[in-house]
């Protein structure tokens, strides 16, 4: 019994094996085939006809569905209005021919129908005049065909000036390995390796990485930075805040200041200098007022009891005479009589105005309203909003022409 099992764990094995792999091989398939008629899509929007039709006659070869056989015929009409070579109408007759065998209605019937109304007649009296006309060329370039997502874009192979130029690219060059550089503004430059083969315009994707905004902050220390609602630090930050690319609302806050709030727009690769000035808020103001007033308060208390105690000390004096019969004299009883008619010095007054406060009346001063409380009449200062809530930037998404109606290329 054991025996059996070992062997037919073997057997189960391969027949896994057989069944994955015509799904993975699908799967690459597809993948490979994407990756020409992204490569055609692009040529095709830059002009590149020629180039275009052949990056999509490549995609239908790897996976020959009829949408790409459309996109592969509008290139080739197009490339042959461009430079009247018949090979280019007849594949574009019979790709618009093989796209209407397989699709009855819907989808680019119409246009295709549209086409071969133009074409075919044109196609018939050339052949009709005597005209011999083959089928497009076997032989094929050899060359790199350079795109990116991101336009424009510039691109280079090699050192060479002459294989360098706007993107879409496409060079004829040898067979072999070629270092591809991609460079854009906003975006980080990128070099890949691309290996050329013997007759095929091999397609080369160059994704870019956005260069980040940088926002340098000029404001005091101790103060807490936040972007876009989340707290990023504490002054001093060590280096620049670096962001993505795109609206953002900056807050700088500390302790006993009013708040700095900005929102503003950075591009890629963008550097934005804030000056972030924290002005001291009316409550430290009303504190500092509070405590001078407090201050004269207390100074005046001192003066007035130093001449309470002055004055009462010349009545001791006096009555003191006049229990033991020393007696005073005329000018004395006199001068005393003086003083106690003279008005109350000024600081032995009680105070009745002292400086302004922002946060209520004056200290000192009894309202005039039933006795409302100065913290009840005190001036609302509202710091700058909090930010606003906001989700990232979605990122930009590549549209999947597998999965959608851009299959089928319009020439309009």
């Amino acid at each position: 019994m054991t025996t059996r099992r070992i062997a037919v764990r073997p057997v189960l094995v391969v027949l896994v094996m057989m069944a994955l792999a015509p799904a993975a091989s699908a799967d690459d398939q597809r993948v490979e085939a994407e990756k020409y008629f992204r490569t055609g899509e692009r040529l095709l929007d830059a002009g590149e006809y020629a180039a275009a039709a052949s990056s999509f006659e490549d995609a239908y070869e790897i996976l020959p569905l009829p949408e790409i056989a459309f996109s592969a015929a509008q290139s080739y009409r197009l490339a042959y209005v461009k430079d009247q070579q018949p090979a280019r109408l007849k594949r574009a007759v019979e790709l618009y021919r093989l796209y209407l065998d397989q699709v009855k209605s819907g989808g680019r019937v119409n246009d295709a129908t549209n086409a071969l109304l133009e074409l075919e007649p044109q196609l018939q009296r050339m052949e009709a005049g005597g005209q011999t006309i083959g089928p497009m060329p076997a032989a094929r370039t050899t060359g790199l065909m350079i795109t990116s997502e991101v336009a424009p874009a510039t691109g280079r192979i090699g050192s060479d000036p002459k294989l360098g130029g706007e993107l879409p690219l496409v060079r004829e060059v040898a067979a072999g390995k070629h270092e591809v550089t991609v460079e854009a503004k906003g975006y980080e430059p990128k070099t890949i390796t691309a290996i050329a083969v013997e007759g095929e315009l091999v397609p080369v994707e160059v994704d870019l990485v956005p260069l980040p905004a940088t926002i340098e902050l000029k404001v005091e220390d101790g103060a807490r930075i936040q972007v876009d609602g989340r707290t990023v630090g504490t002054t001093p930050l060590g280096a620049p805040l670096r962001v993505d690319a795109g609206k953002h609302f900056i807050t700088v806050s500390k302790r006993g200041k009013r708040a700095y709030a900005r929102e503003l727009t950075v591009e890629r690769g963008e550097t934005v200098t804030v000056q972030a000035s924290l002005r001291t808020t009316t409550q430290r103001k009303a504190a500092r007022y509070v405590l001078i007033g407090s201050g004269v308060l207390l100074v005046g208390a001192t003066l007035s009891g130093l001449g309470a105690a002055g004055a009462d000390g010349d009545a001791a004096d006096i009555d003191e005479r006049r229990r033991t019969g020393g007696g005073i004299t005329e000018g004395e009883l006199a001068a005393r009589r003086e003083r106690d008619d003279e008005p109350e010095p000024l600081h032995q007054k009680r105070p009745h105005t002292l400086a302004p406060t922002e946060s209520g009346p004056a200290v000192g001063v009894t309202p005039k309203d039933g006795g409302a409380s100065a913290s009840s009449r005190s001036k609302t200062y509202m710091s700058p909003p909090a930010a606003p809530t906001t989700s990232a930037a979605p990122p930009s998404t590549h549209i999947d022409v597998f999965r959608s109606s851009r299959w089928a290329r319009s020439s309009s």
